[in-house]
């Protein structure tokens, strides 16, 4: 899955929004679990399976940033790259 953004702002800010969910979505996972533990009907399974879904949301917005980053950076590198010299005509 491919997602273009052509802003760096953007994608660093998809990136810290990826961050934020997956840390805040892990860690709202484990206290669930903990403060849970051996009690857990159908409604917690189905919050906990949200919260887990949260974390991927959060990982799939890091590995999307990353990879405009990343093409980003390539496509600047290709492009100041210097161009190659037209060839020097013989004279004989």
């Amino acid at each position: 899955m491919r997602v273009v953004i052509r802003s760096r702002v953007g994608n660093a800010a998809l990136a810290i929004l990826g961050v934020v969910y997956f840390a805040s979505a892990t860690a709202a996972l484990v206290y669930y679990v903990v403060s849970n533990w051996r009690a857990n009907g159908a409604v917690d399974y189905a919050l906990q399976f949200a919260l887990f879904c949260a974390a991927l949301g959060g990982l799939l917005f890091l590995l999307i940033a990353y990879r405009n980053l990343k093409s980003a950076a390539t496509t600047a590198a290709e492009s100041s790259a210097p161009l190659p010299s037209p060839p020097v005509p013989s004279h004989r």
